[in-house]
């Protein structure tokens, strides 16, 4: 089973969500940063072939009401230049 890598498109600081595009598949979501890093194992599921696996520790974490970190592990490199406000 593969996961998303989310990766931040857009800001919304007022709302506190801020719309996340999957690198892999386009998936969009809109939440918070806390939000995509606890996202269920339904939700955290991408079928892109090249999307990395879930580590067999947070998979079973995942199972017994844990949840899945989708946030890009290279988030600061798709960040550079992007003119985040100055509450991100």
């Amino acid at each position: 089973m593969n996961k998303h890598q989310f990766v931040k498109t857009d800001c919304d600081c007022q709302r506190r969500a801020t719309r996340y595009v999957c690198k892999h598949c386009g998936t969009y979501e809109y939440k918070s940063s806390g939000e995509i890093r606890k996202l269920s194992l339904v939700q955290a599921e991408c079928t892109h072939p090249e999307a990395p696996a879930i580590p067999a520790a947070e998979k079973f974490r995942s199972r017994m009401g844990g949840a899945v970190d989708c946030l890009a592990p290279d988030y600061d490199t798709y960040m550079k230049d992007r003119g985040q406000c100055s509450h991100c």
